[in-house]
């Protein structure tokens, strides 16, 4: 609990702060390279964590065949969940109450959501590009940890207990940064003003199926059920998630977590034209988790509706304020 408010605490700190700052937003560029090196380090360190762990090295092959799954049943679950609040509601396939003419207009919410999802997506050097570079960063990791850190320290136990610190640091880093960019940006709230209750409701749904679908996972997996619902509630975010659960003391979790993440955005990126054409507009939003607000957001848009993009913008957003509350509460 100390680390959740921890967590909270130095997010919303940092948020009001930039938010005080929004006219001098030009002066805080570097404010993204940051968030990158942070999130490079934290994944690499997440690495050498892994590497070390004889546990986790020793089962690599059922990590990989546990995350798959684990990603199939949350994924699954979100949209199952969202599929019944739709019908609950009243929405047709394309998340509208009635028949959704064939010229649409987009808002000027929708479009600046777009412009600015484009453009971060171009500043990152593209999401694969992105994902490759991390994958990269925890596999080197991996492997310094696997054959340096044995022969440094005459007990890992002592290496895991102190990069468990650096990692409780280097989140604390990155959730002010992720808060001071929220700030920055300032469509947040604005988002929530302009959308309905259904934009909310919507997140709600698929976070609860995501956590009742990882939980159901647990029950049939070598997972605890208390692991596999952590592991569901990163929603994607594999630089937060998986490093809370490792410092909890589950390294195998841990490592599931950060496959299962990476995982379910690439999902994402893949599934969402098809899912959005065969199954639903707003099932569509839920795949992808918290990079539903970024990475995803310009394939939502050219997959579905304009008002699709605010759902997807409000998912990302919802799902990405839930795990800094979910994961440390559910792993204890």
């Amino acid at each position: 609990m100390k680390l959740l408010l921890l967590y909270w605490g130095i997010m919303i700190l940092c948020y009001i702060a930039a938010f005080k700052l929004r006219s001098r937003r030009d002066s805080f560029g570097f404010i993204g390279g940051a968030l990158n090196a942070v999130i490079y380090i934290l994944v690499f360190i997440m690495g050498l964590r892994m590497g070390a762990n004889e546990e986790v090295t020793s089962s690599l092959g059922t990590i990989g065949v546990q995350a798959v799954l684990i990603t199939v049943f949350t994924v699954c679950g979100s949209m199952l969940a969202v599929t019944v609040l739709r019908k609950a509601l009243g929405l047709n396939r394309q998340g509208a109450a009635g028949s959704v003419p064939e010229a649409e207009i987009k808002t000027p919410l929708e479009t600046e959501l777009e412009k600015e999802a484009e453009e971060k997506i171009k500043k990152e050097g593209g999401a694969a590009k992105t994902t490759v570079f991390i994958l990269i960063c925890v596999a080197a990791g991996m492997i310094m940890g696997y054959l340096l850190i044995p022969r440094l320290f005459v007990d890992t136990a002592v290496f895991q207990e102190m990069s468990g610190t650096w990692l409780i640091v280097g989140i604390c880093i990155l959730l002010g940064f992720v808060g001071f960019n929220l700030g920055l940006d300032g469509s947040v709230i604005r988002s929530l003003k302009t959308a309905g209750i259904k934009v909310i409701l919507v997140p709600l749904a698929a976070i609860a199926g995501s956590l009742l679908f990882g939980a159901l996972y647990g029950l049939i997996s070598p997972l605890t059920v208390r692991e596999a619902v952590s592991v569901s509630a990163g929603f994607g975010w594999y630089t937060f998630a998986p490093g809370v659960i490792a410092e909890a003391g589950h390294a195998v979790a841990g490592a599931v977590s950060f496959m299962h993440n990476v995982i379910r955005e690439t999902f994402g990126i893949i599934i969402i034209p098809l899912a959005a054409q065969k199954i639903g507009y707003l099932e569509a939003t839920a795949i992808p988790g918290v990079a539903a607000m970024d990475v995803c957001l310009p394939i939502v848009e050219r997959s579905c509706r304009p008002e699709t993009v605010v759902y997807s913008f409000c998912m990302g957003m919802i799902m990405s304020a839930a795990v800094p509350l979910l994961v440390p509460l559910l792993i204890g």
